[in-house]
């Protein structure tokens, strides 16, 4: 299956494989996908909003062919 990737912000500068879109088996995770990206272990302890096709999505969901996986990290303001 084929699932896009788009890594939002300063998060972009931390992965090591910024392919945009991945094939996958079928059955993948958004955790089995964080693995293939090679964030830094620093990076993927940090809070990382991840969004499956503009929802909100923890790291166990399911993956499917022609979604979209956006990762970003969350903003505040002051």
């Amino acid at each position: 299956m084929k699932v896009k990737v788009k890594v939002i912000g300063a998060l972009r500068q931390s992965v090591r494989r910024p392919q945009t879109q991945w094939d996958l088996p079928g059955g993948s995770t958004i955790e089995q996908l964080m693995n293939l990206l090679e964030f830094p272990e620093k990076i993927r302890k940090g809070p990382i909003m991840m969004l499956v096709n503009a929802k909100f999505a923890e790291g166990n969901a399911l993956l499917k062919d022609g979604d979209e996986l956006t990762l970003l990290w969350p903003v505040g303001g002051g």
